[in-house]
């Protein structure tokens, strides 16, 4: 069973980013073509914010699933599959690919992830057709809607100023970096967000509000408005500029009442 019109108007009219309206009509209408249809759809890459609201969204459906993917098991963007219950996950084949973007970096400064996704984006392409940007030494793979991975295979020819070579990848072959994370046990007063962002990141409790009134502070991908918001168990933490971590656990507490804590900066 889909959802009313009247619902969907509702729930529409209660995002305030036009992108995020678009986003979620498109997704919208991807369910009832599946349902109507008994096909299964698929969704563009979805920035993690809107993941869980999508996914929590789909499961009012009566009779889809769904499932996601980003091309690696660690993938931040992923593409969302919505299809009929009575197929099989197993069954579902993403239409998704991966570019493979090299230079020589003897004549070069390091490429950033920004520089790759600029030029990207500069050869005409949509921001949701493309997924993940993993940045290494020398090199780069980009996930991309597969029609629009064959299209930047032949057509990026430089990023920024640097001349790049690009090679088809094999999802089933691709060896990518483990993410590495410092892990610290570290007592605080509370779980607030000035005070854990302070933690993993380093800064004073005055500058990390600083950074949170600035907006440069998210948790989950979502910008934290208040100092005071509470960090659980397992959040994500991003600060423009000063990277990613994560609360891992929460601990007991010790004789003057301060918690025990372990976090994670990844490196």
């Amino acid at each position: 069973m889909s959802l009313k019109t009247k619902d969907k108007h509702a729930l529409l009219k209660s995002y305030s980013q036009p992108d995020e309206r678009l986003l979620l009509a498109k997704v919208l209408d991807q369910a009832d073509l599946s349902l109507k249809k008994h096909i299964i759809c698929f969704t563009d890459f979805i920035a993690p914010a809107m993941l869980a609201e999508i996914e929590e969204l789909l499961r009012k459906y009566d009779g889809l699933k769904t499932k996601q993917f980003g091309g690696y098991d660690d993938a931040e963007r992923k593409m969302i599959a919505v299809f009929p219950e009575y197929i099989d996950e197993e069954d579902i084949y993403f239409p998704l690919g991966a570019v493979g973007i090299s230079y020589n970096k003897k004549f070069t400064s390091p490429i950033s992830h920004r520089d790759y996704l600029g030029s990207i984006m500069g050869l005409g392409i949509e921001r949701g057709k493309v997924g993940d940007i993993v940045a290494m030494d020398g090199e780069a793979i980009c996930f991309a809607e597969q029609s629009i991975a064959d299209y930047i295979l032949s057509n990026l020819e430089r990023v920024g100023h640097t001349k790049v070579k690009t090679q088809k990848a094999d999802i089933n072959q691709l060896r990518l970096p483990e993410k590495k994370m410092e892990i610290k046990n570290i007592t605080v007063s509370s779980l607030r967000a000035d005070t854990v962002f302070g933690a993993v990141f380093g800064n004073s409790r005055s500058e990390t509000q600083d950074l949170i009134r600035a907006e440069r502070a998210s948790v989950n991908w979502t910008v934290v408005r208040s100092s005071s918001d509470i960090i659980k168990e397992g959040d994500i933490l991003s600060l423009k500029g000063g990277g990613r971590g994560k609360l891992i656990e929460v601990g007991g507490t010790t004789k003057k009442g301060r918690l025990v804590i372990t976090v994670g900066r990844y490196v």
